[in-house]
């Protein structure tokens, strides 16, 4: 299982246990910052869509967590720490786990006062930037976040791009994926030393020091490439090597809707390789990589499509038949999952409308949201990988029973069997817009954050109705 609940008999608060369970090896040096992070978890769980005021219920919860979010003695690091091992503790189940890499940058614009806050593409912008690591099970349930680290860019770094190859490598911000590597291995050995990582990481991981790293660190990845890189024989170049391979298979693959862009189905073409990278003369300290190559190409792509389907993987992984090949590519289409985490945490969670003070404050507020936006996730996936657990194992009955009078728009049948998770999670999304037609699939996360925030507006009405 992958979201902790309730298991017993008659428990009502599943959020509450759940953030108690995350949070339980905190060290705060107060036993009431203690409790304060935990109640407040469970609120944010409740209702991540809102503010701070309305998650909280009530004034005096509200002031009591501005006054901890504001506290001098609770770090970011308070909460990063305890939701990283915890999550740590749930790999010891599984030999093999997916390890998701992927930044974001969050964009606070109207925080011109705030102090703490850098820059990305242009000169002046309040920002933060935020690498996470997402560990998933090959199926796609979600396991949850091992990394989390949050940095801002100074404005004066600004334009000076330039000058990066005269910097040692530990000093670069791709430096960041191997600190994420390093991370999620300290926690592995700890928690879990028989578990194997295998990392996705998308075209800005694709590093020479990173590849040599994981190599070293003994890890499996799977880098998509976007650097047709040189290699060694009598092709030259790492596309021109991959063209010229027997064609293994035509497939169509389904390309995910992303930015505005409809989901479509592709036609492709795969090929594969096992390659040598020769690195560049003026990098003197890098040396050959012989790796393994599975190239996906999209033929024939509809006119309006401006960006057809390329996707050229380095990995570990054997690529000698197409059996071989289609495992990588299945395994590298789980990099949406940390694309859906990114959305869940901005759109969702709205963690760029706070208007804390200095970016301290923001990273405490954002490790607490992180934590609430990979449950939502977490919950999608449970009902796609384990669809006929009951769904008590997240919900309460208030939420399941409110959820189905109003789907179905009468009182619960006395001898109704608890619905499944598969069940709940279609009856959530309704509440958040989606149609749940057969031919719509289950609901995503949009819809899904949707619903939970309207699922508990009807649960306090529901709950309250029972004292009038």
């Amino acid at each position: 299982m992958t979201i902790e609940s309730a298991t017993t008999a008659g428990n009502q608060q599943p959020k509450l246990f759940w953030a108690t369970a995350t949070l339980a090896s905190a060290g705060f040096p107060d036993l009431r910052l203690h409790y304060r992070a935990t109640l407040f978890l469970s609120q944010r769980a409740a209702r991540p869509g809102d503010g701070i005021a309305q998650a909280c219920g009530n004034p005096a919860d509200a002031k009591a967590t501005y006054r901890f979010l504001e506290n001098i003695r609770v770090r970011p690091s308070h909460i990063w720490d305890p939701l990283h091992e915890h999550r740590a503790k749930g790999l010891a189940a599984h030999q093999r786990v997916l390890l998701i890499h992927d930044g974001t940058v969050l964009m606070f614009p109207r925080l011109k006062a705030t102090t703490g806050l850098g820059t990305a593409d242009q000169n002046q912008e309040q920002c933060l930037h935020m690498r996470s690591s997402l560990a998933t099970l090959p199926n796609g349930q979600v396991i949850g976040l091992l990394h989390n680290h949050v940095w801002s860019r100074p404005c004066e770094q600004f334009k000076k791009s330039e000058n990066r190859k005269k910097l040692p490598f530990e000093q670069k911000e791709s430096y960041e994926w191997v600190r994420a590597a390093d991370r999620a291995d300290e926690l592995r050995k700890r928690f879990s030393p028989k578990t194997r990582f295998t990392h996705i990481i998308d075209c800005e991981g694709e590093v020479h020091e990173v590849l040599e790293h994981l190599l070293v660190q003994d890890d499996d990845f799977i880098i998509r490439s976007c650097q047709d890189r040189k290699v060694t024989g009598p092709w030259g170049h790492l596309r021109a090597t991959l063209a010229a391979q027997p064609l293994l298979k035509q497939a169509v693959i389904e390309v995910p809707r992303q930015q505005g862009k409809p989901r479509r189905l592709a036609q492709i073409e795969i090929r594969s390789a096992q390659v040598t990278l020769d690195p560049p003369a003026i990098y003197a300290r890098r040396r050959p990589i012989t790796i393994n190559a599975v190239w996906v190409h999209e033929v024939g792509p509809p006119a309006q499509i401006e960006e057809p389907l390329d996707w050229l993987l380095l990995t570990t992984w054997p690529v000698a038949t197409i059996e071989d090949c289609q495992k990588v590519i299945e395994a590298y289409k789980r990099r949406w999952l940390i694309e859906d985490f990114h959305l869940t945490l901005k759109s969702g969670c709205q963690i760029e409308k706070t208007q804390l003070k200095t970016a301290q404050r923001i990273e405490v507020l954002l490790a607490f949201l992180c934590a609430v936006a990979a449950r939502v996730l977490a919950l999608r996936q449970w009902a796609r990988t384990e669809p006929d657990v009951p769904c008590t194992m997240a919900l309460s009955e208030d939420e399941w029973r409110v959820a189905w009078m109003r789907i179905n728009q009468r009182s619960v049948p006395a001898d109704l069997p608890i619905p499944t998770m598969f069940e709940a999670v279609r009856m959530i999304g309704r509440l958040g817009g989606h149609l749940g037609r057969k031919s719509d699939g289950m609901p995503g996360v949009r819809s899904l954050w949707k619903g939970w925030c309207e699922l508990q507006i009807l649960v306090e009405g529901y709950q309250l109705n029972r004292y009038t």
